[in-house]
């Protein structure tokens, strides 16, 4: 492992970033210096929009995984070489994402009457009725249950958020 790969591994966690932020960032860089091959800290920050058009282009990427290869790239010029703040100019990425298909009362209660085990069926409603990602629901416990109030509490949701629902 190159020195500037270790000093950046351990930039990351001083900045709170996640583990798989940070692993997605690491292989950013990694890319980067194998396209060039060439140590990232030799090549200039106009090189990045050449690697980004290259990921989105060439080996057409999402333009979801380019934003991401270029905000390792950012953290690495910026806070594992201390550069001034990168400006890229990245426009956003175009479209919307599509609202989620809300169940008719006919469709649920069709879905819920095949959950012939109960405790699949109390999980079901609950997932559904709480609006819970399957991280969410693979996390609950009995003491998230908050009867009194009729809440339900999140622990460490998306983004690392708790919150109530």
């Amino acid at each position: 492992m190159t020195p500037l790969r270790t000093q950046m591994i351990h930039e990351m966690p001083l900045q709170r970033l996640a583990p798989q932020t940070q692993k997605a960032s690491v292989t950013a860089v990694a890319g980067f210096a194998t396209f060039y091959d060439c140590s990232p800290d030799r090549l200039r920050p106009e090189y990045i929009r050449t690697y980004l058009h290259h990921l989105l282009v060439e080996r057409r990427l999402a333009w979801s995984a380019c934003h991401q290869a270029a905000a390792g790239l950012k953290f690495f010029y910026t806070k594992t070489l201390g550069w001034d703040v990168l400006h890229l100019n990245l426009p956003p990425r175009t479209g919307r994402s599509p609202l989620p298909h809300i169940l008719s009362i006919e469709e649920l209660q069709c879905l819920f009457t095949h959950a012939r085990n109960p405790r699949h069926r109390v999980l079901l409603m609950t997932t559904y009725a709480a609006g819970l990602r399957v991280s969410e629901v693979v996390r609950l416990r009995l003491t998230d249950i908050d009867s009194d109030r009729l809440l339900l509490r999140v622990e460490q949701g998306k983004g690392r958020k708790d919150r109530s629902t």
